[in-house]
């Protein structure tokens, strides 16, 4: 099954949103070896998640200049802006980290590992200081980074995007969440346009959340409403990205999106000498790859991973997904009792069992929208929520009574639809496990199938009663706890206790503290509120020509929050 994720800041999933050091640092010393492609397991804290990265590690020299990369997504579009609700999604991020990576990962990039620090393409310097309580961010941007347009990214870009971000949720714009941009007192020079003092209301950290991945910089005309709700509709708007490459040409009826090497770029140059996006339904991408008309294609599905397995001159590269998700009821457009109902009558194990089978992958029952397993700082959160629930029960003190096979309440059965995307037989499958399931405890369970390119939309307004969609997951939780968890982000569902929270949480300066904290938060969310739960992360799997260098399972590497991979990807000697 695909589950669509989106950015690790959206509620930044899944398809729903700090950074690194080039792939050549390898995250902190691990080398990027590919793992087995027979078979791969979750793992748990302390465990070497060098096992999870699989990419075809090659330095530059190893590599030849030109050379086409091709890869087929299932949304591109329509809304190119991933800082909006209906822009946000993971393949949005991934076609636009090439072309505008200041749009996408901002001033940060992450290494495999999650550790953050600035793009030097920039960002040359961003450091905290602390003193009478008041936290001040001195920024040193790198003087020759400009939009394609030729605005220079200075202080002017700051100061358009922390209003965008800081005051955009109260003055119409379609955010998907502020992030610590609201905590902003004010953006001076500090000795020329490059060099910004960033004085904070109260202290917040990360502060690689600052103007970093999920959030961007924004060229100054976007700080227009209509611009920035409407403005990206189908348009890419070149002329406000910054990048190594730039947009050949978009295709919208196609859904085909090229690129070529951006000659305003003032970085290290790209090998690659053209990249081409296309938007395709899952079994197309496979027939396309193995007709050579794609060079790698996702294989994460049983479907998918037996119809490309063998395809000559190619090879399985298999890590760890970065997901957590499968159970999305952000829509609010069941009552309470409903979504604790599912919550409570699912049966993960099963559900996980239908997603894996065949893919020799193997995973603890995940626990924690915010962080991974393997994550120092992660908890399970679901099942400790969940532990004492019973769907029937949970009706029953709601109202309902059982009549037939339904619980029944004013005449109507409690009932929901389970909305699903593209036409993998798994996705089916997963569906109709959970109708089966639901009609075992009672609740009547329908199915909508929407073709791949409706998530986006459907997804963005929030259309849907439950999706397995979910979101990418960070190495942090306090940015993603404030995006799921609070109020202001939810239609005003929450409590202002837990607001209250989530606005200490990211005043402690200990990353270790500060994600328990996080941890405690999104516990109570999922025991008061039953909004999203977690059916599993899953693997990454993909199968990619022998040649493709530096693509393939990252963990926190990849492109849309590494950006400068791009400037390595290519194809060997």
């Amino acid at each position: 099954m695909k589950n669509f994720i989106f950015n690790r800041r959206t509620l930044l999933a899944g398809t729903a949103i700090g950074s690194v050091g080039l792939l050549a640092a390898c995250g902190g010393g691990n080398s990027g070896n590919t793992s087995s492609a027979a078979s791969a397991s979750a793992l748990g804290v302390g465990e070497d998640i060098a096992k999870l990265i699989s990419v075809n590690p090659k330095e530059r020299a190893d590599l030849k200049e030109g050379g086409e990369f091709r890869f087929a997504l299932k949304s591109l579009g329509p809304d190119f802006n991933v800082a909006n609700q209906n822009g946000n999604t993971h393949d949005n991020a991934l076609a636009l980290s090439a072309v505008s990576p200041i749009n996408v990962s901002g001033l940060w990039q992450t290494d495999f590992e999650g550790k953050a620090s600035p793009n030097p393409n920039f960002c040359e310097s961003f450091q905290e200081e602390v003193s009478g309580g008041v936290q001040t961010l001195r920024i040193k941007l790198n003087s020759k980074a400009k939009f394609n347009d030729g605005t220079p990214i200075d202080i002017k870009a700051l100061q358009a995007t922390a209003e965008i971000l800081g005051k955009g949720l109260d003055n119409g714009f379609n955010l998907v969440d502020s992030g610590p941009h609201s905590l902003i007192e004010s953006i001076e020079e500090d000795g020329d346009a490059f060099t910004a003092k960033v004085t904070m209301k109260e202290p917040y950290y990360p502060i690689s959340d600052v103007f970093g991945y999920g959030f961007g910089v924004f060229h100054p005309e976007v700080n227009n409403k209509e611009t920035f709700n409407n403005g990206f509709v189908d348009k890419l708007h070149p002329e406000w990205q910054a990048g190594p490459f730039k947009v050949d040409s978009w295709n919208s009826s196609e859904k085909v999106l090229a690129m070529v090497p951006n000659d305003k770029w003032w970085g290290e140059k790209p090998l690659l000498e053209h990249v081409t996006y296309r938007q395709m339904e899952t079994s197309a991408q496979r027939a396309s790859f193995k007709n050579g008309e794609l060079d790698a294609v996702e294989a994460r599905t049983l479907t998918a991973y037996k119809d490309v397995e063998g395809t000559q001159g190619a090879e399985i590269r298999r890590g760890q997904r970065l997901f957590a998700g499968g159970l999305n009821m952000s829509s609010f457009r069941l009552p309470l009792e409903m979504r604790k109902a599912i919550f409570a009558a699912v049966d993960r194990d099963a559900m996980a069992k239908v997603k894996f089978n065949g893919l020799n992958w193997t995973e603890q029952m995940p626990g924690s929208m915010m962080l991974m397993p393997f994550s120092e700082y992660y908890q399970d959160n679901f099942a400790e929520a969940t532990k004492d629930w019973d769907a029937g029960k949970i009706l029953e003190e709601a109202g309902y009574k059982k009549d037939g096979d339904f619980y029944k309440k004013d005449g109507k059965n409690a009932k929901f639809t389970v909305t699903t995307f593209g036409d993998d037989p798994v996705d089916s499958a997963l569906a109709q496990t959970l109708v089966q399931q639901m009609k075992t405890a009672g609740i009547e369970c329908a199915i909508d199938n929407q073709p791949d390119a409706n998530f986006g939309t459907v997804v963005g307004n929030k259309d849907f009663d439950l999706t397995f969609s979910g979101y990418t997951v960070g190495p942090d939780a306090t940015t993603v706890a404030k995006q799921y968890y609070h109020s202001a982000n939810n239609k005003g569902q929450g409590s202002k206790e837990i607001d209250k929270l989530i606005e200490e949480a990211g005043k402690i300066q200990d990353d270790k503290e500060r994600n328990k904290k996080c941890n405690e938060i999104e516990k109570k969310h999922m025991e008061e509120f039953a909004m999203m739960g977690t059916l599993f992360n899953g693997p990454e799997i993909f199968m990619a020509k022998n040649e493709l260098a530096n693509f393939g399972a990252a963990l926190f590497g990849d492109v849309n929050q590494a950006p400068n991979t791009w400037l390595k990807r290519g194809w060997t000697k």
